[in-house]
C-alpha cells in the first residue's frame, strides 16, 4: 500500500515534467512557425496545449489528495497541515504555502492556455499559433521554476506522525476563495499580454485582433476586483486592527495591476471605436502582466515578512526576477523595433477620447506613485540595511489627490461624445449633476469633519452616483436597444460610487475608543455603550479560545450582543485575535479583546465604522459590471 501511494506521488511529479516538456514543444512549434508556415503547426500546438493542461490538473489533484489525507511522506504536507485541521483548511492548505500556490498559478495559466487552444473565434491560424506560443513560453518558465526551486512532491524519508500545521492567520474560509480569485486575475493578464505580443509579431496589423483583448481583460479585471475586495474583508475581520486597507506592499502589488488593467479596458475601447491608442493599448497589456509578475516577486523574494509572504529562499526571488525581466524587456524591445501603426486623428478637448486619455494618465501616474512607495523601502533596506516605513501618510498625500481629477472626469465621461461634444449640452449636464451632488452630499454628510479629503471624497461619491443615475435617466427611451456592455459600464461606475461612499464614512466619520475594563464594566463608542458581560474559555477542534461576551446598548436601549476572541493554536504555538463584529445594514461596531485576567481586566478596543459595508458591496458591484460587459454579444464572440 505504501509503495502504491509513493507511486501516485511520483506520477504527480512526472505529470508536471510532462507538462513542462509539452510547453517546451509548443514553444518550439511557435519558433519554427516564425521561420516557415506549415498548416499542421496550428493543430500541433493546440493539441500540446490541451494535453498539457490535463497533466497539470492530474498533478494538482494528486497533491490535493495528499493534503486531504494528511500524507506526511511529502514535506509540503508536513510543513503545512495537521490531522486535526478541518477539511476546508486541508483542501485550501494546498495553496497556503509557496510551492502549492505556484502549482495553483500554473494550473490557472494552463487552463487559460487550454481555453485559447479550444477557441474557434480566432480565424487566423498564424495569429492563433503566436498567442499559444507566448502562453506556452510563460508556462514553461513557471514549470521549470516549480521543478527546480519549489518541488511540491519533495519526499520525507522518515515521515512523522503529525504535521506542523497551517499558519493560524490562514485558517479561515477566506483562504479557500481569496487566493484563487486573485490568481485568476493575476494570471489572466497573461492572456492580454500574449494577444498584444502576437499583434506586434505579425507583419500586418488587423485591428479586429484588438477585440480579443477586451473580453479577457474584463474577465481578469472582474476577478482581480473581487479577489482584492475579498482579501480586504478577510483582513478586516481577521487581523483585528479595525481597518480594511493597510498599504502593505503585497496589497499594493495587487492594486497596481488592477489600476493598469482598468486603464487597459478603457484604452481598448478607444482602439475598437476608431483605431486610436494602438501603441498605448499594447504597452498597457505588456505592463499589466509585468506588474502581476512584480507582485509575485515581492511575495516570493524573501524581502518581506508578512502573512502574504511564503518564500524565504532568495534564489526563488532571483528566478522570478529573471522571468519578470524576460517578460518585460523582450516585449519592450520588440515594441521599440516594430514599425508601430500611426493614424492621423484630430483630438478635441471635449471628447470621449480625450477624457479616457486623461483618465489613463491619472491611472498610470497613481500606479507609479504606489510603485515608488512600495519598492523604495525594499530597495533601501537591501542596499543599506536601513529600514523605513512608507504608510498611509505618504499615500494620502500622493495617491488620493491623483484620484480626485480621475473621478471628476469619470463622472462626466458618459456625457462626452466620440470625437466632439456640443459644449452647451455638456455644460448643462455638468451643472445639473454638480448642483444635485452638492445639495445631496451636504444633506447626507453635513460635512461635520475637519478633513478636506473627507469633504471631497463624500462629494465625489455623490457626484459619480448622480452621473450614473442621470445617464440612465437620459437613456430610458432607448433601454432595449442599448448593448449589455453599456449597462456594464454604468454598473461598474455605480460600484465605484458606492465604494467611495464607504471610504468617506469609514475613513472620516469613524469613532474609536480603547480601555482596560473588567467584567460588567463599559466602554463608550460614539452613541453606543459596550459592556463586557463575561469571559469564557473553550476548546474547539484545532485551537483554544478565550471569548469575551459583549452587550451593546444605545441610550440604554438594547442593540445586540457580540463576542471577541483570543485564540491559541497549540500545534503552531501561535496566538491570534478574532474581532467581534456587530453588523448593521451598512455599518459595523467592531470590537477586539486583548490579553487580560479577572483581576486586572482586559484591554478592549471598540470602533464604530459607518458605511464600511459599502466598501466591499461597491467593489463587488464593480466586478458585476465587468461581468455584464463580458457577457455582451460584442465581447462573447471573441472568447
Amino acid at each position: 500500500m505504501e509503495g502504491e501511494i509513493e507511486l501516485i506521488y511520483e506520477i504527480g511529479h512526472i505529470s508536471i515534467i510532462i507538462a513542462s516538456f509539452l510547453s517546451l514543444l509548443s514553444t518550439g512549434v511557435f519558433a519554427f512557425n516564425l521561420i516557415g508556415k506549415y498548416p499542421f503547426f496550428s493543430t500541433l500546438i493546440k493539441n500540446f496545449s490541451k494535453i498539457g493542461f490535463f497533466f497539470v490538473l492530474i498533478s494538482f489533484l494528486i497533491l490535493e489528495y495528499a493534503f486531504i489525507n494528511s500524507e506526511f511522506s511529502l514535506d509540503l504536507v508536513v510543513n503545512n497541515s495537521h490531522t486535526t485541521k478541518p477539511l476546508i483548511y486541508k483542501i485550501s492548505g494546498l495553496w497556503g504555502n509557496h510551492e502549492g500556490s505556484i502549482l495553483l498559478w500554473i494550473l490557472i495559466l494552463s487552463f487559460f492556455t487550454y481555453l485559447i487552444a479550444k477557441s474557434k473565434s480566432i480565424k487566423s491560424s498564424q495569429f492563433h499559433i503566436t498567442v499559444l506560443g507566448i502562453q506556452n513560453i510563460i508556462l514553461f518558465l513557471f514549470c521549470i521554476f516549480l521543478l527546480f526551486t519549489s518541488n511540491p512532491f519533495s519526499r520525507n524519508i522518515d515521515p512523522p506522525l503529525e504535521g506542523f500545521g497551517l499558519n493560524p492567520l490562514l485558517q479561515d474560509p477566506g483562504l479557500a476563495f481569496h487566493p484563487p480569485m486573485l490568481y485568476i486575475g493575476y494570471v489572466g493578464l497573461s492572456v492580454s499580454f500574449s494577444f498584444a505580443i502576437a499583434i506586434l509579431l505579425n507583419k500586418k496589423v488587423e485591428f479586429d485582433w484588438f477585440n480579443y483583448l477586451k473580453p479577457w481583460t474584463l474577465l481578469t479585471w472582474a476577478f482581480l476586483t473581487s479577489g482584492i475586495a475579498l482579501g480586504s474583508w478577510w483582513a478586516y475581520y481577521e487581523l483585528g486592527w479595525g481597518g480594511w486597507w493597510f498599504w502593505d506592499p503585497v496589497e499594493n502589488a495587487s492594486l497596481m495591476p488592477w489600476l493598469i488593467s482598468t486603464a487597459l479596458i478603457h484604452s481598448i475601447t478607444v482602439t475598437q471605436k476608431n483605431n486610436q491608442f494602438y501603441n498605448w493599448t499594447i504597452l498597457l497589456a505588456i505592463f499589466g502582466f509585468s506588474f502581476s509578475l512584480l507582485g509575485t516577486f515581492i511575495v516570493r523574494s524573501g524581502l518581506l515578512t508578512s502573512v502574504h509572504a511564503f518564500a524565504s529562499d532568495p534564489t526563488r526571488g532571483v528566478f522570478i526576477l529573471i522571468i519578470l525581466a524576460l517578460s518585460t524587456l523582450i516585449p519592450l524591445l520588440i515594441y521599440g523595433f516594430k514599425n508601430t501603426h500611426r493614424i492621423d486623428t484630430k483630438y478635441f478637448i471635449f471628447s470621449k477620447e480625450t477624457g479616457l486619455l486623461l483618465n489613463n494618465i491619472f491611472l498610470i501616474t497613481s500606479t507609479i506613485t504606489i510603485l515608488i512607495g512600495t519598492l523604495y523601502p525594499l530597495i533601501l533596506e537591501t542596499i543599506t540595511g536601513s529600514k523605513i516605513s512608507v504608510g498611509a501618510a505618504y499615500y494620502n498625500a500622493t495617491f488620493s489627490p491623483i484620484m480626485i481629477p480621475f473621478i471628476i472626469i469619470m463622472a462626466f465621461a458618459p456625457f462626452l461624445g466620440w470625437t466632439k461634444t456640443p459644449k452647451k449640452s455638456l455644460l448643462r449636464n455638468m451643472l445639473i449633476i454638480f448642483a444635485l451632488a452638492f445639495v445631496s452630499s451636504f444633506i447626507i454628510f453635513k460635512f461635520n469633519t475637519t478633513s478636506v479629503f473627507g469633504i471631497i471624497c463624500g462629494y465625489l461619491s455623490i457626484l459619480l452616483f448622480f452621473s450614473v443615475g442621470f445617464t440612465f435617466f437620459k437613456k430610458l427611451q432607448n433601454l432595449k436597444t442599448l448593448p449589455l456592455n453599456y449597462y456594464g459600464m454604468l454598473v461598474a461606475h455605480l460600484g465605484l460610487a458606492i465604494f467611495l461612499f464607504g471610504v468617506t464614512g469609514e475613513q472620516f466619520f469613524k469613532k474609536e475608543s480603547s480601555s482596560q475594563i473588567k467584567i460588567n464594566e463599559v466602554i463608550a463608542i460614539g452613541d453606543y455603550s459596550v459592556k463586557l458581560e463575561n469571559v469564557k474559555n473553550f476548546k474547539i477542534d484545532n485551537y483554544l479560545s478565550e471569548t469575551g461576551l459583549f452587550k451593546i446598548t444605545k441610550a440604554e436601549n438594547f442593540v445586540g450582543k457580540i463576542k471577541s476572541e483570543q485564540r491559541f493554536y497549540p500545534v503552531e504555538k501561535t496566538k491570534t485575535t478574532e474581532a467581534g463584529i456587530f453588523n448593521f445594514i451598512l455599518s459595523d461596531i467592531y470590537i477586539t479583546m486583548g490579553e487580560g485576567n479577572l483581576k486586572d481586566g482586559w484591554v478592549v478596543k471598540a470602533y464604530f465604522n459607518p458605511l464600511v459595508k459599502c466598501l466591499w458591496f461597491g467593489a463587488f458591484i464593480m466586478a458585476i459590471g465587468g461581468i455584464l460587459s463580458l457577457l455582451s454579444k460584442a465581447n462573447r464572440r471573441y472568447i
